[in-house]
């Protein structure tokens, strides 16, 4: 304590000491130099004043705080004597920070953020997974994907086995339900519109631990058979629908034309257990027949039904229990409860098998969508960081040749090799700190960014990230580490010099030295143009993956067409009147002035949404792949709108919408099942109608209704929408308006005649075709535009330090240019000289860098379409593009040395 109100004394009467010390020391000096009457020998015997002064200070105070700001602004003034290396270096590090900052922030958002909840690291979530598919799951609503280790994974249990684990003692705490969220039509006293809706068990919100916003939150009294429907708004939905100040707690709405009551308003910020979802409003588990069109079927299939699988859970560990012994526990439930379902041999086999998880970030939907894209973006604006380093790098090293006599007298006045190491990487620690502050600003441009290229005008995205603390330690982080990486081999270098030759030292005697300095920016600037190649491959493969998606023959005309999605049945309408509602709008849209035509279907094409059907075909051999036939009710001006040729028989009239017994076939379905026959007037079945009862009246031309990224399209079958209208009902459908000029130019009129044909009915989805397809592809669309940003980055600091190195290769060898010249070289010997120098250090770098390209890319190969990860024209093109890059960087240098004058040269000697 002593020690410390001592140096806090000093910090605050530093002038008073120093003062006090000056007049001492001098004290001391004259009474010696009197008593021996010699002021030379005195000064002699006292020895160093100024080693005296600083063990003084020592003893005051902390001498690291003092060094560090004596550092500082030394630092300063030597930053701002050179303005424009300080700019170059703080602009490049901001660049290599910001782009890593902004992708950091993505991935802090994908993996490492906690649920906004009530102590999330107790969570845990529910998944099964086995080899493949299990022959024992009937019927399967949810999700399921592939596991890379284990085959197939799945979130979705029966409803039944939700209920067996709540009855038993367990080793969770709590344990909550909640099923996947899908589109509801909400009606309130201000709007009618579409939006997600997710079902959730009572102890749901008490198993998070969430604290309502208004009113409650659902409770096990709510989720039960019977109960007066109820709802719960999440904190967005209220405050974008109702006007401010306007409580909706105890307000009626309508939800897919039932009364549902709301009883709360979720906190703000919460939005569930998936971070890819955000759902507008929280419904009861047991609610869910209520808004089924068919109730008593829901009823049965998902709450009676011991193989329907389409809940999913989560729960809270108990005190002192781990993972392991949970899963061991609830795996054994699991285990018993399968085998009591089992009702064949087959399903004896290849039985799913409980998998717990750690639940504190939620559901990993998201993150096994953008995870993989994300690190190889991490990855390669590391490499961006790495070159701004290496750049840096060797702009430290020509400084520290130059400063070497500064050195050499530091050093010889006392001052210790790690001191000066210390005040350099001061120096190179404080350009870091300056990038990352702008670089700050560069990753919120491209967070923004990033964020705009990803949605694609999505205004639900969910992938949200910002430059949270985490996100803002990262970037302090990282400009530390930046700053010692590239000012650690300049400063060791710099304070390796031996103190003669260095006080000798004059600017001809340097140039043996410096060239040995010039080895390592050499080593550098070859790296440089390796980690660029690699880029630049990179980005060479997905631009052309983006043109080769992009030049698929969909079969169809996409451009100006405007879509939305509609579900007429949700506010009331069913069987005969749903065909009439459609049928009434699609007449009014077609005379919507700009509207060249108007049509329907149960989905849009190319985007990847289908549905697989079985086809019965009378007399013909059996043939592979008729369940994957796509089946697509629409009207009869679909083919019309969407400008498909008929290539036989053919289109569909208004006739055929009042009797719906015929069919258009495609291309591909005529070559799948018709190879050597004409199709038409022959008889088919669809689905489980056995009986071939739909003829065959034409044939169009193959479209692609799946996503254009697959290599196959599927057999077509068009049938009139008014042949199934209870599927009708349940999956609503997509209109498509062709126009003349803008599609969105006729939204605002569609709008208005959909409220006139009945208010209640909701519109959503509202985009054009082209755009529609465009997101299918929104993942290789952003990694062709920031590889492309990335490479052309690489290729900009690889040529800067390539002309940086080569133009200080000619400063330093001016005189031997000028000796050169005066006995005869010609002007274009010492042109070539000099590029091949520049050629020598290009030319390993991309031998190096055709190396690691080869390698590397095998990474991103699962992203690429239409060609290989080592695709030759990919290469070559590559390497064209930084050899000529490299040529430009250098030729500037190569004949400033060519147009020397030899006696200004001979000099500058």
């Amino acid at each position: 304590m002593r020690q410390l109100l001592r140096r806090l004394n000093f910090f605050f009467r530093r002038g008073r000491f120093e003062r006090d010390l000056e007049e001492e020391l001098r004290y001391h000096v004259d009474r010696l130099a009197e008593e021996q009457a010699d002021q030379g020998a005195s000064r002699r015997q006292f020895g160093s004043v100024a080693r005296v002064r600083e063990e003084s200070r020592r003893m005051w105070t902390t001498t690291v705080g003092e060094q560090l700001a004596q550092d500082i602004r030394y630092g300063v003034r030597a930053l701002a004597a050179n303005p424009l290396f300080t700019a170059m270096a703080i602009l490049s590090l901001a660049l290599g920070i910001g782009a890593n900052t902004a992708i950091y922030s993505f991935l802090d958002g994908i993996l490492l953020r906690d649920l906004p909840v009530a102590r999330p690291a107790e969570l845990v979530v529910l998944n099964w997974r086995a080899a493949d598919h299990p022959k024992v799951i009937h019927r399967l609503s949810g999700s399921q994907y592939r596991d890379g280790k284990h085959g197939v994974a799945s979130p979705n249990y029966p409803y039944a086995f939700y209920q067996d684990l709540q009855k038993a003692q367990n080793s969770l705490s709590a344990l909550f339900a909640y099923a996947p969220a899908w589109e509801l039509n909400i009606v309130t006293r201000y709007r009618a519109d579409v939006a997600e809706g997710e079902l959730v068990s009572g102890g749901f919100f008490r198993g998070l631990g969430v604290v309502p916003a208004a009113g409650r939150l659902i409770l096990d009294e709510d989720d039960r058979p019977g109960a007066p429907p109820v709802a719960v708004l999440s904190y967005k939905y209220w405050r974008s629908r109702y006007p401010a100040g306007v409580d909706a707690v105890g307000q009626s709405i309508r939800i897919n034309h039932v009364p549902v009551t709301v009883v709360g308003v979720a906190p703000p910020g919460f939005f569930g257990v998936n971070p890819s979802t955000s759902p507008a409003v929280y419904l009861p588990l047991r609610a869910a027949p209520v808004f089924s069109p068919k109730p008593a079927d829901d009823e049965q299939s998902k709450f009676v039904a011991r193989d329907s699988y389409w809940v999913e859970m989560m729960g809270r560990l108990s005190p002192g229990v781990s993972l392991e012994q949970a899963q061991v526990e609830l795996a054994g439930r699991f285990q018993q409860y399968v085998k009591s379902t089992i009702s064949s041999p087959k399903e004896k086999e290849n039985l799913p098998a409980l998998w717990l998880q750690r639940g504190a970030g939620g559901l990993d939907s998201l993150r096994r969508q953008y995870s993989e894209p994300l690190y190889i973006l991490m990855a390669m604006v590391g490499l961006i960081l790495a070159l701004a380093c290496a750049n840096i790098a060797n702009l430290l090293l020509a400084r520290a040749t130059a400063r070497r006599r500064e050195m050499a007298i530091r050093l010889s006045l006392g001052a210790s090799r790690g001191r000066v190491i210390g005040q350099l990487l001061t120096e190179s620690v404080m350009l870091s700190l300056a990038g990352a502050a702008l670089g700050l600003l560069v990753a919120l441009w491209g967070i923004r960014s990033i964020t705009w290229l990803l949605s694609n005008g999505q205004e639900d995205f969910t992938l949200h990230a910002s430059l949270s603390w985490p996100v803002l330690a990262f970037a302090f982080a990282l400009a530390l580490a930046t700053g010692v990486l590239f000012g650690l081999a300049p400063a060791l270098r710099a304070t390796g010099v031996d103190l003669t030759s260095g006080l000798k030292e004059t600017k001809a005697g340097s140039s043996g030295r410096q060239a040995r300095h010039f080895g390592l920016g050499q080593a550098l600037l070859t790296a440089q143009v390796a980690v660029s190649l690699v880029l630049v491959v990179a980005a060479g493969l997905f631009v052309r993956t983006l043109s080769n998606l992009h030049s698929v023959d969909l079969g169809f005309n996409r451009e100006n067409i405007l879509i939305f999605y509609m579900n007429a049945r949700q506010s009331g309408y069913e069987g005969p009147a749903l065909a009439k509602v459609y049928g009434d709008l699609l007449d009014r849209f077609a005379r919507v002035p700009g509207v060249r035509g108007a049509s329907l279907s149960k989905s849009p094409l190319a985007i990847g949404s289908w549905n697989s059907t079985e086809v019965t075909i009378p007399g013909a051999p059996p043939v592979e792949g008729r369940r994957d036939t796509c089946v697509e009710p629409v009207d009869a001006s679909f083919l019309a709108t969407l400008q498909i040729p008929m290539l036989g028989g053919r289109d569909f009239d208004q006739h055929d919408m009042q009797s719906p017994r015929v069919a258009i076939v495609s291309e591909e379905f005529v070559k799948k099942f018709f190879p050597k026959e004409n199709p038409l007037g022959r008889r088919i079945g669809i689905g489980g109608n056995k009986t071939a009862d739909i003829e065959i009246v034409g044939i169009s031309r193959t479209t692609r209704y799946n996503s254009i990224k697959e290599t196959e399209t599927p057999p077509v079958v068009y049938v009139p929408y008014t042949g199934d209208l209870d599927d009708l009902g349940r999956s609503g459908v997509f209109f498509e308006l062709r126009t003349a000029g803008d599609p969105f130019l006729a939204l605002n009129t569609v709008r208005q005649i959909v409220r006139q044909q009945d208010a209640s009915i909701a519109i959503s989805y509202t985009n054009t075709l082209a755009a529609q397809i465009d997101l299918t592809i929104g993942k290789e669309r952003t990694f062709a535009q920031l590889c492309t940003c990335f490479a052309v980055l690489a290729l900009i600091i690889a040529c800067v330090g390539l002309y940086g190195t080569i133009s200080y290769t000619v400063a330093r060898r001016t005189s031997e240019i000028g000796i050169r010249m005066a006995l005869g070289a010609e002007r274009r010997r010492i042109l070539w000289m000099v590029l091949r120098e520049m050629f020598s250090i290009a030319g390993v770098g991309l031998a190096i860098g055709l190396g690691a390209a080869w390698g590397a890319t095998r990474f991103v190969e699962s992203f690429l379409f239409g060609l290989k990860h080592n695709d030759p024209a990919v290469l070559a093109f590559s390497v064209v593009v930084l050899a000529g890059a490299a040529l430009a960087a250098g030729y500037a240098p190569a004949r400033r040395a060519s147009r020397v004058d030899p006696m200004a040269a001979l000099r500058h000697e």
